[in-house]
């Protein structure tokens, strides 16, 4: 028997050659195989054999039960060039590899010894390369790896370029998120059946209920006076203010009135200097003197001087001097 430490090799025989995989709880941990490339990748999905896909294609490599692996490199395609034997904590079970057993693998040849390589170094990951067939100058090998990966089986597909679908995130909200509202650019066409939102306007303030602007303030008229169109019927001349211009009749001149009895008027209405008014006189033998002047058409008669006061109104008579 050939014990292989970490990053050692052993040729293996022709033939089939079968691998199992020990020290972990039954139903704790997975086996799995990649056939791969000279990229390091494997030619798609289907290049991945584990519990779900237990078989190649080419039926190279097959998965017997949950522990044993069986190879036969004259069935493995030319351009697969090495073959990862792997394990990987299941997803329903806590804790690293190491929390799961002591892990080591064992190859079955038909001819020649076994080989057997135990899992080292090894500390919080999840999945790990255990070893590794692969073809070399014509013939196989296996060689001891021992390198995991703390996420588990995701990350070690994806390492050698399986696409994994990872387990949808829990919701956090109770109900589907709306689709955000697209609003054509501005300028551009509306789409069928979409409506434009109108821009917003200013609110109109409310009306004041009862409320009447106030009259200006008039100044009262003055005493006497009345302001035209009020409350006499229009086109009549407001009071005080007389008859219209084409109404009024030229009123007739005064004239006074003979004075009463027979006596003369006092120039005046003052009795000469020095003296009273001369006794009563013929009226037919004097005419009046109206205002101190002769009566229109004519002069005065002579009179008397003894009859006619020697001033009227302070002054001498015409034609008088003394």
């Amino acid at each position: 028997m050939t014990q292989l430490t970490k990053g050692a090799n052993a040729p293996l025989s022709d033939g089939p050659v079968e691998i199992t995989v020990s020290g972990a709880r039954r139903g704790a941990v997975d086996v799995l195989a990649f056939q791969i490339t000279a990229a390091g990748t494997v030619r798609s999905d289907a290049d991945l054999v584990f519990f779900n896909q237990p078989t190649s294609p080419e039926g190279a490599v097959r998965l017997l039960d949950g522990q044993r692996l069986s190879i036969d490199p004259a069935r493995v395609p030319a351009a697969v060039e090495t073959i990862a034997v792997c394990v990987a904590v299941d997803d329903g079970v806590a804790g690293p590899l190491t929390a799961q057993g002591e892990l080591s693998v064992r190859v079955d040849q038909r001819s020649g010894v076994p080989v057997t390589a135990s899992a080292s170094g090894l500390t919080t990951e999840r999945a790990a390369v255990l070893v590794e067939v692969y073809r070399r100058g014509g013939t196989w090998k296996v060689r001891s790896v021992s390198a995991g990966w703390t996420q588990g089986t995701a990350a070690l597909a994806r390492e050698y370029g399986v696409d994994v679908d990872e387990p949808a995130a829990p919701a956090t909200t109770t109900g589907p998120a709306a689709a955000p509202r697209a609003v054509p650019p501005s300028g551009a066409p509306a789409p069928t059946g979409y409506s434009r939102p109108a821009p917003p306007t200013a609110p109109t303030p409310p009306a004041v209920t009862g409320y009447s602007r106030p009259a200006p303030p008039t100044a009262p008229a003055p005493a006497g006076y009345s302001r035209p169109g009020g409350p006499t019927s229009p086109g009549a001349p407001p009071p005080g203010y007389g008859a219209r211009p084409a109404d009024r009749t030229p009123a007739a001149p005064h004239r006074p009135g003979p004075p009463p009895g027979d006596r003369l008027p006092q120039p005046g209405g003052f009795p000469p200097p020095g003296g009273s008014l001369p006794a009563p006189h013929d009226p037919a033998a004097l005419p009046r003197l109206i205002g101190g002047f002769p009566p229109p058409g004519g002069d005065a008669p002579p009179a008397p001087r003894d009859r006619v006061p020697a001033l009227v109104g302070g002054f001498p008579p015409p034609g008088s001097t003394g």
